[in-house]
C-alpha cells in the first residue's frame, strides 16, 4: 500500500480552515489560509529497504524503488493543489518529504506560486534516510521571485542553503521576523548584518559544516543555536536579545559561551543550556533572568553545580531541569579540580530567592543527590508556588511530598 494512498485529504490544509482539500480541485470563491503538505514518513532503513508508519504494523518492507515511486507521487499531489489553487492569497506553506536536488524544478515552482500569493509562512523540510551528500540536497533558489517581500517567517530544514542565500534572503526580504536554518550543509560563514533588518527569532541548528557566525541585527530578540562543536560566534550588535539558547555537545565551555556573550548576559531574561561538560563551577551574574532550562546528565557532580548557576540568577522566576539519559556525553575534564569545586559549592548556605515561583524536573531517577537537589530548591525559594516532579519511584515521590509539606507547605506538588 502507498504513503499517500492513507492520506486524508484535508490533510494539506492548515487549520483554521474553510474548504477540504478533495486531492484535485478547489472552489473559485472559498478562502484558504495555508498548505500542508506531509505524509507519514518511514521512520527505519534497513537492507536497502525503509517501513512506513502503516507498514511498520504489518512487518513490510519497501524498497527504495518504491520510496521513488512515493515521491513522485508526493510532487504529482502537490503540483495539482498548488497549480489548481485559485485565491489571490497564501498564507502559510509547508512542505515536508523525502525530496532532493532532483525534485528541484518542482519545487521552485511551488515556492514561485506562493510567494506570487504574498506567503508569510514558508517551511521546507526534506529529511533522508540515507546518507546524502551535500550536493544533492535541494539548494534554495537564490532568485527575488515577486512577493518575497511579504516573507515574514522562513524554515528551512534539510535544505541547501549557502552563506550567498541567507545573505540574499535577508537582503530581500524586508519583513522577515523568523529565520530557522536546520541541517544545512552548505553554511560556512553565516552572517546576520542588517541596520533595518526586522529580524526578531534566529535559529541555526546542526549544521556542522559552519565555521563561524556573525550577528549585528537590531531587532533579534531569539538566538538559538546547537551543533555538536563549538565555533566562534561573534554577536556584535543586538542590543534587543533577551533569549539564548545554546548547547555543543561534545565541547561545552561556560568560560567559552561567557567570553562570547559578555556583553549581552545582564539583560537575557530566558536561557536553555545543555551542560553535558563543565569546566567552570562559578557563574557569572544573569541579573535579568527569569527563566533557566538546564539539559544534563544524570551525573551527581552535574546536578551540584546547577546550585552555582542558580544562585547566580537572582530574580530567577522559573526552573526547569532535564535530565538526560545520555550519559556518555558527560565528560569531566579535570576530575580532582572539578571534585574540589563541587566541594566547595556543596559547603555553601543556600541562598534564599523570593522570585523562585515554578521547579520543574523531568527524568528524575530518585538518585540522593537528586532528592539533595530538590531538597536544596525548597529550602532557598522561599515564595514557591509549584514543583512539578517527573519521577518513577513512588517511595521516592512520597519522601518528596513529605519534604515539601515540611519546608514549604503553602507549595502545590504534581507528581506525573
Amino acid at each position: 500500500m502507498g504513503i499517500l494512498s492513507f492520506l486524508p485529504p484535508e490533510e494539506a490544509v492548515l487549520k483554521p480552515v474553510f474548504f477540504l482539500i478533495d486531492g484535485n480541485s478547489f472552489g473559485n470563491h472559498l478562502p484558504v489560509s495555508g498548505f500542508n503538505f506531509r505524509v507519514p514518513l518511514p521512520v527505519c532503513c534497513r537492507g536497502g529497504h525503509v517501513k512506513n508508519l502503516k507498514d511498520l504494523r504489518d512487518g513490510k518492507y519497501m524498497t527504495v524503488e518504491d520510496m521513488k515511486s512515493e515521491c513522485s507521487k508526493f510532487v504529482e499531489w502537490v503540483n495539482n493543489v498548488m497549480i489548481s489553487h485559485q485565491g489571490s492569497t497564501i498564507d502559510e506553506l509547508r512542505v515536508r518529504f523525502y525530496l532532493d536536488k532532483d525534485s528541484q524544478r518542482y519545487i521552485d515552482k511551488w515556492i514561485e506560486i506562493a510567494m506570487g500569493k504574498q506567503v508569510k509562512k514558508l517551511e521546507l523540510d526534506f529529511p533522508s534516510l540515507l546518507h546524502r551528500p551535500s550536493n544533492a540536497y535541494y539548494p534554495f533558489p537564490k532568485e527575488c521571485f515577486p512577493g518575497i517581500e511579504f516573507l515574514t517567517s522562513l524554515c528551512l530544514v534539510n535544505v541547501g542553503v549557502s552563506d550567498e542565500v541567507m545573505e540574499f534572503v535577508l537582503s530581500n526580504c524586508p519583513m522577515l521576523e523568523t529565520l530557522h536554518l536546520k541541517n544545512s550543509p552548505l553554511l560556512i560563514h553565516p552572517k546576520v548584518s542588517c541596520s533595518s533588518l526586522r529580524l526578531k527569532h534566529l535559529n541555526i541548528s546542526h549544521s556542522e559544516s559552519i565555521q563561524t557566525i556573525e550577528i549585528s541585527a537590531p531587532n533579534l530578540v531569539s538566538f538559538e543555536y546547537h551543533k555538536l562543536r563549538k565555533v566562534p560566534f561573534h554577536i556584535w550588535y543586538a542590543p534587543k536579545l533577551t533569549e539564548l539558547d545554546y548547547s555543543n555537545w561534545l565541547d561545552f565551555n561556560i568560560a567559552y559561551l561567557v567570553s562570547q556573550l559578555c556583553n549581552y548576559l545582564p539583560q537575557l531574561v530566558t536561557l536553555r543550556l545543555s551542560l553535558f561538560l563543565m569546566d567552570l563551577p562559578r557563574f557569572p551574574k544573569f541579573t535579568s533572568l527569569r527563566n533557566l532550562t538546564c539539559i544534563t546528565a544524570s551525573i551527581d557532580s552535574r546536578l551540584l553545580l546547577l546550585k552555582s548557576l542558580i544562585e547566580a540568577s537572582p530574580l530567577l522566576h522559573k526552573f526547569k531541569l532535564l535530565v538526560s539519559s545520555f550519559c556518555f556525553f558527560a565528560i569531566i575534564k579535570d576530575h580532582k579540580e572539578f571534585k574540589s569545586g563541587i566541594e566547595e559549592v556543596g559547603k555553601e548556605e543556600a541562598q534564599p530567592n523570593k522570585y523562585l515561583k515554578e521547579v520543574e524536573i523531568v527524568g528524575f531517577l530518585g538518585q540522593p543527590v537528586e532528592v539533595e537537589f530538590v531538597t536544596y530548591l525548597l529550602k532557598m525559594a522561599i515564595k514557591l508556588e509549584k514543583i512539578v516532579i517527573h519521577g518513577k519511584l513512588e517511595r521516592i515521590t512520597q519522601n518528596l511530598a513529605h519534604q515539601l509539606m515540611k519546608n514549604r507547605p503553602g507549595a502545590e506538588l504534581v507528581l506525573l
